[in-house]
């Protein structure tokens, strides 16, 4: 509670430029032009870089020895959690080598209420989106050892799935709401849904045709 408690007083700081200026400040933050982050945003993590233009919305957490770096560009809604424990950087846990490593690519979105657990890697590629709300990322559990979460680029997640540790996707997917994504999906341009996930069909002839839109315009 102690690591948060600056953070915290930070968030409720009633102006934007404000609030980004003491988080560089008081925790050296690397934060690029043009960023805008939400009130009662708290981030108390190891260390966070921004790219320009990007845009963090109100009541999402931050918190744990971890390093984040989000892309340009690239948009986080509002009630997400970015969580890791604190007591992994102790020596009991030490031979447990968790990576607590969130990166999110540029033009990447993630809209609302969505679940990060971050000890191990969780990489969302450029211009994905974890769309919706109520998606949950693990990358621990009982003995878990292979923890980390790759999503590739310019897929788009639906709402409420959940992706296992040592789990992946590759490139321009649709995952369907409540998929359930249990091993390494490596197919691309495919709807992809089911439990465990598995992918269903191609998109490329829809994708080609313009069926699916992906545009910062509509959210």
């Amino acid at each position: 509670m102690k690591r948060l408690l600056l953070p915290l007083l930070v968030s409720l700081v009633p102006l934007n430029a404000l609030r980004v200026t003491l988080y560089r400040l008081l925790f050296g933050y690397r934060i690029g032009t043009g960023v805008r982050i939400g009130f009662g945003t708290v981030i108390g993590v190891e260390s966070l870089e921004i790219g320009d233009g990007a845009a963090i919305g109100p009541l999402n957490v931050f918190k744990g020895p971890i390093q984040v770096r989000i892309g340009a560009r690239a948009r986080i809604g509002r009630l997400n959690q970015f969580f890791c424990s604190w007591h992994i950087v102790s020596d009991k846990f030490a031979a447990r080598g968790y990576t607590p490593v969130l990166e999110l690519g540029e033009r990447s979105l993630v809209l609302n209420s969505h679940f990060f657990d971050v000890y191990g890697r969780v990489e969302i590629g450029n211009d994905s989106w974890i769309a919706g709300n109520g998606s949950q990322f693990w990358t621990h559990g009982l003995s878990v050892m292979d923890r980390d979460i790759i999503i590739g680029e310019k897929n788009y997640i639906g709402s409420a799935v959940r992706f296992a540790p040592g789990t992946s996707i590759g490139h321009r997917n649709i995952v369907a709401l409540g998929t359930v994504v249990l091993g390494r999906v490596e197919a691309s341009d495919s709807l992809i849904s089911g439990f465990p996930a598995k992918a269903v069909r191609s998109i490329a002839e829809d994708v080609q045709a313009g069926r699916y839109r992906f545009s910062f315009e509509d959210w």
